[in-house]
């Protein structure tokens, strides 16, 4: 299988190192700048490099484009042509709508289907670059029909599903309405939340000095990249300015009953829970076991060798709380109630003390 990646910064390299550390079949062509393809043959992230786009892309079976939206859609008019519809063309952009009409537009001569994964990292570039970064996101495809289903299935599905990402078949309207909701509009919020603060901050009144973690986690997308994001809102710029609409008028109202504001509070707390905690994204939580440990070296490896060699694959894990010379709590996340059941016996058996977190 020939998988083409154009774009190795964070989004692009983590795919190809998930691609590699899961499908050894697969050979891997990457297109980026001349330092960028160095860097990644140097550490094996890609097996060739492409020198002459598009033209080495005739005859892949896969081609991720993972390039800001305006170099996304002059690649795909460059494929155009280039590509038949035995190729997947793919991309990881956040909006779906704009590409989907642009491939009706120029009549496309690959097949395209719309990705985005729903996962991400604060840094960029091919440092940044992560194979475990699509594991358990929920990734969303869009213009799937009946028409290329069959192919999707069989070339972009099972990669996919390799690398551990979640598929969720979405129609691209859809997935930019929803979107400017619960990407785009946050985005906004953090960036303007931070300037608000930010231009009060002064040694006489320390704002930043005495913001705390919720402050932190309210805003930390506000140090993403303006030209990435630009491109997004331009894309979706209908959508997120009516959802904005909606939100500030929420806001107004919020305003005017800061005396009683019960019912805002108990209604965000009812939807809060429907949330789900446990996976990148939204669609089918994990199962999560606590594992009480003590604090000595090599607990993790412990752990994490004993229940490989059971086969069973923990899916995240995170240290809850620990405190030094006492030991912690790990939180282990897995596919299905039935695998989190079967690791509970296997650590109990061990002498850990483990429980499934309801």
């Amino acid at each position: 299988m020939r998988i083409v990646i154009s774009g190795l910064g964070v989004m692009g390299g983590s795919l190809a190192m998930a691609i590699k550390q899961n499908l050894s079949q697969a050979v891997i062509l990457g297109f980026d700048t001349d330092a960028v393809l160095q860097e990644a043959l140097r550490r094996n992230i890609i097996d060739e490099k492409i020198t002459r786009w598009p033209d080495e892309c005739a005859g892949a079976d896969i081609i991720f484009l993972a390039t800001p939206l305006p170099v996304l859609q002059q690649q795909l008019n460059d494929l155009n042509g280039i590509v038949d519809s035995q190729t997947v063309v793919s991309d990881v952009g956040s909006t779906k709508q704009e590409l989907a009409s642009l491939v009706n537009k120029i009549d496309f001569s690959g097949l395209y289907i719309g990705g985005h994964p729903m996962t991400g990292a604060e840094k960029s570039g091919l440092n940044a670059a992560n194979p475990l970064l699509y594991e358990n996101a929920v990734y969303l495809l869009s213009n799937v029909s009946a028409d290329n289903e069959e192919t999707a299935r069989r070339k972009l599905f099972p990669v996919l599903q390799a690398i551990k990402a979640r598929v969720m078949l979405i129609d691209a309207a859809v997935h930019d309405e929803i979107l400017a909701a619960i990407s785009h509009l946050p985005q906004l919020l953090a960036v303007e939340l931070v300037n608000l603060v930010g231009e009060k901050n002064s040694p006489e009144q320390p704002y930043f000095s005495l913001a705390a973690g919720g402050f932190r986690d309210l805003t930390r997308i506000a140090s993403s990249s303006v030209d990435i994001w630009q491109g997004i809102i331009r894309s979706n710029k209908e959508n997120v300015r009516a959802v904005l609409q909606q939100y500030v008028r929420r806001l107004q109202k919020v305003l005017e009953k800061l005396d009683d504001l019960k019912e805002e509070f108990e209604s965000a707390n009812n939807y809060r829970q429907m949330v789900p905690k446990e996976s990148k994204g939204f669609l089918s939580p994990l199962t999560d076991v606590l594992v009480y440990v003590t604090d000595q070296v090599g607990v993790v490896a412990k752990i994490s060798n004993t229940l490989a060699k059971k086969k069973i694959d923990i899916r995240d894990m995170e240290l809850l709380k620990i405190r030094e010379k006492e030991g912690g709590v790990f939180r282990l996340s897995f596919a299905n109630r039935q695998e989190a059941q079967t690791a509970i016996a296997v650590l109990e058996a061990i002498g850990y003390k483990a429980f499934l977190r309801e």
